[in-house]
């Protein structure tokens, strides 16, 4: 082994056969590259696809490098390049060479990287190159110039984290994230995340596999505790966890799937009891009943060596040579059912039914269905179709392998609805499928047709007609027109729940098949309750994090099911409201309650992401000398005691938010549409349904992915605005308050930038409008919202243009922005209680204070009536009347006093009187006098003489008991009563919720909503053990006030060390019954 010096590698002829140990081959397979037992990696090519390859030359060197699975790292490419990672740093700790050309490729990185952990060629020739201490992934592509090729980087992606990396030859990243437990398949050139799926936190996975296409994905993990092993197959597709099955007694090694475009099977190797290797093969789509092929399948090949399955096809070894041959025949189906004995369902990929539909399309007019043929064979199934005026019987006979002829015994099915006439012409096509199931294209739609044990059944059928089927005007252009958008892929077109659903009860002879086909009519909660009965581990009572993807199918769908079934969305959420993925408990956590756990990354290239992953280098550097730095100085050993007796950590518990893509925004979008009219997710749909809204955050689950969204990237843009607001208000404010100590150019500076920042805000104001254009105009504080941005516009363009103050407008502008100003601070938590608690019991007093508003108006009006002026007056001239509610007359007098002390009555003095000495003259100015008196002020009435105007004093008395005394004190009766019934903190988080809501769609940008560490598949946080034993004791103890109960499963409880529940009456019935039924067995036996 050489260690920071360069290693000569010479090439030189294949020498003696030695026994291989590792192989590798390119992309295409056309080239391997096999490691023996004494250093020697040789080339091999392929003389033809069926035979034995050709060994070309040898490389010998002795310090390959041997990775964590006891795995020495090489690979090949398609073009004859080879790379070997070595044990040195200088100049890099790989070599890369061409085999043809016996040069050496030297590559230039874009920093000072000189260390690589993975290294793979991909498909389209360029290599992938991975650093797992720093985290980062280069591409490099390679150009042909004057006859040489160079190799330049063509990107350098930060990866942020993973624990382990797999590159697909199609040059997809599937990351493995252990704070998470989740599994990511990356694509690297647009640097979004295709799949996310999640295994259990009680394992480990042991190595992942993926299939050729990229659909399906295989992961095998070991238990931490039992060490039991389980394969997981998932679609990368749906991210759905499609089946699994465990061993305790196997050790599986390898995983491969064969037969994809045939009839797919899942390929793995174990090791037996006895040590030696066995093959097995399992559906993919249903992991049981595995059949054993290593005598068959393996039967001349050297499994025990080193092989690579790929492409339906296997290279191994033999006797030091290297050979390929196909692994799977063309009549694969046949083998399966009659040599190897597999009567396993075979699952037809989708892209082959479909296939056979767009060939039918295209073909219609000269390819015509022959209405005579009555049977159709398959492998294993012969399907017949008896056909008259008014009858369309489908039939289906089994193949018998042991006597080799068909059963004579038949099953059958009348498959036209009762509303169709034409019998011999309902059906248009019709072709048995790879898998045996049989395809009809007909005049109501596709279907496709299975056989189970117990008959024929409908397993899928298509029409997006969304309508009752009588209704359904067949037109045979239309109907392809339809279908003409379809495309090959593995999954078929989703089935059209409301074409089924609206023809429930059609009858298809003496089935309702479309009944049978959906199970029953409450297809809703059925399906849902389903996904939830598989997302549970029912002898444990636990939930299965690797499930949880299968919400998906509700979450999916949120937007209209919260609307149509809001008590199925609230039943559900009751359902993982606590849901656990561990039982460890960390001892002495420092983070705070319901704060994010686990690590959230988003691949990206961005200058600024590659400065901070270039810092971060800096500081692991420093930190190593630091480290150093404090064993050497004994000032450290003292000083940290003292500091880490301040920091004092809190057991906590790991809870899931298990809601997939519930924060997620779709994948595929306009951007023109995305700039304009920004499509919601799941989560800013939500704040629009009030009974989804307040029943989520009654669970530690709302507020604890509040707290995930407003640290990750909401305070940011929150504190941004707010700033920019708070310039847009000091710029105004400062102008008005200082305008004449100022120049007159910094005055106009101000004023310029208020009427910038002024349309800023409006430009936001007016994406809300274009957004919600109904909820914009039934919000006030929206109008609020604009009268503060409005007015201080409009002051400064009147004061540029007059050059003068105007007074009034800037008196309300200021005013409304300094209240604007204090609104602010509601998403903030230390006040956001407040005023949502001000806010919610205004909106809950509202309809009071409009009740108490018509009662002002109404005693405003009859003192209006009662005490105005019957001439007209004028507050200038005295009118020299006799009318008692003349204001002069109202007025106060001052007459002269003699000598004597007797006052002159011939002589006066009148104080002229004011607006407010008769209120009551004008309307308004009634309401606002008796609006005065509401608060017990009796001045406005205090010129008449009660004891002299009965009826101003019967008025007097009535409103003062009426509205002073009764509903005034009614009114704070209401209001202490509203503020103690008020759920603050709910309240707090529904405002901080909308808050969030409105940064996500008018604040971000397109590509900023699809960041993965800010929207994840599925959120983790910590909670603390005390409050939240005691948050689960306070459910138990009744005191849970939202649609249901939550779930509390067995690990939530030896967490926490509940008492148990009492049983419920049904249980306790049952208890009873079990018991008498007991005692009646003892007293025969007695």
């Amino acid at each position: 082994m050489t260690s920071n010096s360069d290693v000569k590698i010479t090439i030189e002829e294949a020498p003696d056969k030695n026994k291989i140990l590792e192989i590798v081959c390119s992309p295409n397979m056309k080239h391997a590259a096999t490691l023996d037992v004494a250093n020697n990696i040789s080339f091999w090519t392929t003389i033809n696809q069926d035979q034995l390859l050709e060994k070309v030359k040898t490389v010998c060197i002795d310090n390959i490098r041997i990775n964590e699975n006891g795995e020495k790292i090489f690979a090949i490419s398609n073009n004859k390049c080879i790379s070997i990672s070595l044990y040195r740093v200088d100049p890099y700790n790989f070599k890369i060479f061409d085999f043809e050309t016996e040069k050496e490729i030297s590559l230039n990185f874009p920093d000072w990287q000189k260390e690589i952990d993975f290294l793979s060629f991909i498909d389209g020739g360029s290599i992938i190159l991975v650093n797992a201490r720093y985290y980062r992934a280069y591409i490099f592509s390679n150009k042909e110039k004057d006859n040489n090729i160079t190799w330049d980087c063509k990107s350098r992606i930060e990866l942020k984290y993973f624990k382990k990396i797999n590159i697909t030859p199609k040059g997809k990243l599937i990351i493995f994230n252990d704070t998470i437990y989740e599994i990511t398949m990356w694509d690297i050139e647009k640097l979004s995340a295709n799949t996310r799926i999640l295994i259990e936190w009680s394992c480990t996975p042991e190595f992942i596999e993926i299939s050729d296409d990229e659909k399906l994905l295989f992961v095998c993990t070991k238990d931490k505790k039992t060490k039991e092993t389980s394969v997981f197959a998932f679609s990368t597709e749906t991210e759905i966890n499609i089946s699994s099955f465990s061993t305790p007694n196997l050790e599986i090694d390898k995983l491969h799937l064969i037969a994809s475009k045939k009839g797919e099977r899942l390929l793995y190797r174990c090791i037996n009891k006895s040590g030696k290797y066995n093959f097995n093969l399992m559906d993919p789509y249903n992991l049981k009943n595995p059949i054993n092929v290593t005598s068959k399948l393996f039967e001349k090949k050297q499994y025990q060596e080193a092989y690579i399955i790929k492409s339906d096809k296997i290279i191994y070894t033999n006797d030091g040579n290297v050979l390929i041959e196909k692994l799977v025949s063309d009549n694969w189906i046949e083998y399966l059912r009659k040599d190897l004995k597999d009567t396993n369902s075979i699952t037809v990929p989708s892209e082959k039914t479909i296939d056979i539909i767009i060939k039918f399309i295209k073909n219609t007019s000269t390819d015509v269905y022959n209405v005579d043929k009555a049977e159709f064979e398959g492998k294993f199934l012969k399907w017949g179709l008896e056909l008259d005026d008014k009858l369309v019987r489908l039939t289906v006979a089994d193949y018998n392998f042991r006597q080799k002829k068909w059963n004579d015994a038949k099953k059958q099915l009348d498959i036209i609805p009762s509303f169709c006439p034409y019998g011999k012409n309902f059906i248009l096509n019709c072709e048995v499928l790879e898998n045996d199931d049989f395809i009809t294209f007909t005049r109501i739609g596709i279907i496709i047709w299975t056989y189970k044990i117990y008959g024929i059944k409908m397993h899928y059928f298509w029409n997006d007609w969304n309508d009752h089927l009588e209704k359904f005007d067949f037109k045979f252009n239309a109907l392809l027109g339809r279908l003409n958008g379809w495309t090959s892929g593995r999954i078929l077109p989703a089935s059209s729940y409301k074409t089924v659903y609206k023809n429930l009860y059609v009858k298809f002879g003496e089935s309702e098949l479309f009944k049978e086909f959906l199970k029953n009519d409450k297809w809703v909660r059925n399906l849902g309750g389903k996904c939830m009965d598989h997302c549970m581990d029912k002898k444990n009572n636990n939930h299965l994090i690797s499930k949880i993807s299968l919400l998906n199918i509700i979450f999916e769908n949120f937007n209209d099911l919260s609307e149509s079934h809001p008590a199925f969305i609230a039943s559900t959420l009751a359902s993982i409201g606590l849901v656990v993925p561990s039982t460890i408990v960390i001892p002495n956590s420092m983070s705070s309650h319901l704060s994010c756990y686990g690590s959230y990354y988003n691949l990206s290239k961005s200058f600024f992401d590659r400065l901070i992953s270039d810092l971060w280098v800096c500081w692991i550097s420093y930190k190593k000398i630091f480290q150093k730095f404090q064993e050497w100085c004994p000032l450290f050993c003292i000083v940290k005691p003292i500091i880490n007796s301040y920091f004092v950590g809190n057991s906590s518990i790991i809870l899931a938010i298990p809601l997939p893509n519930f924060v997620s925004y779709p994948k595929k979008y306009n951007f023109w549409k995305e700039l304009i009219l920004p499509s919601p997710n799941p989560f800013t749909h939500s704040n629009k349904v009030d009974v989804i809204n307040e029943e989520f955050y009654r669970y530690l689950n709302g507020e604890a992915l509040l707290k995930f969204k407003w640290n990750a990237y909401g305070r940011y843009y929150y504190l941004t605005a707010w700033a920019i607001y708070t310039v847009f208000l000091l710029s105004f404010v400062i102008a008005a308050t200082y305008y004449k100590t100022i120049s007159q150019t910094s005055l106009f500076i101000l004023l310029k930038i208020t009427i910038c920042l002024g349309i800023w805000h409006l430009f936001f104001g007016l994406r809300q409008f274009i957004y919600a254009p109904l909820n914009y105009l039934t919000s006030a504080w929206n109008f609020f919202d604009l009268g503060a941005f409005l007015l201080p516009m409009i002051s400064s363009i009147l004061w540029l243009q007059n050059k003068n103050l105007p007074t009034e407008w800037a008196t309300f502008s200021t005013l409304l922005l300094e209240i604007k100003f204090l609104l602010y601070f509601r998403a903030i938590e230390f006040s956001g209680s407040y005023f949502s608690m001000i806010l919610g019991v205004a909106q809950r007093g509202f309809s009071f204070l409009i009740i108490l508003g018509f009662i002002v108006f109404a005693f405003a009006h009859s003192l209006h009536l009662l005490l105005r002026p019957t001439i007209d007056v004028s507050l200038d001239y005295p009118s020299y009347s006799n009318d008692p509610n003349d204001p002069w007359n109202l007025a106060t007098t001052y007459n002269n006093i003699d000598p004597n002390g007797t006052i002159e009555v011939n002589s006066s003095l009148i104080e002229p009187p004011t607006a407010t000495t008769n209120m009551f003259m004008l309307m308004g100015s009634a309401i606002a006098a008796v609006y005065i008196m509401l608060t017990g002020d009796t001045s406005p009435i205090s010129y008449w003489d009660l004891d002299n105007n009965r009826t101003l004093l019967i008025l007097t008395i009535i409103f003062s008991f009426v509205t002073t005394i009764y509903l005034m004190n009614l009114f704070i009766g209401l209001l202490s009563n509203e503020i103690s019934n008020t759920k603050t903190r709910e309240l707090f988080l529904i405002l901080r919720a909308e808050i969030l809501e409105e940064i996500e769609l008018l604040y971000m940008l397109h590509h900023q909503r699809r960041k993965e560490n800010w929207f994840p598949f599925v959120i983790f946080y910590e909670c603390q053990t005390v409050k939240l034993r005691e948050h689960v004791m306070d459910i138990q103890k009744d005191k849970w006030l939202g649609y249901r109960k939550p779930y509390i499963s067995k690990n939530l409880y030896n967490v926490l060390h509940l008492p148990d529940e009492p049983p419920s009456l049904e249980q306790v019935v049952i208890d009873i019954k079990n018991l008498k039924e007991s005692m009646k067995i003892l007293t025969k036996k007695s």
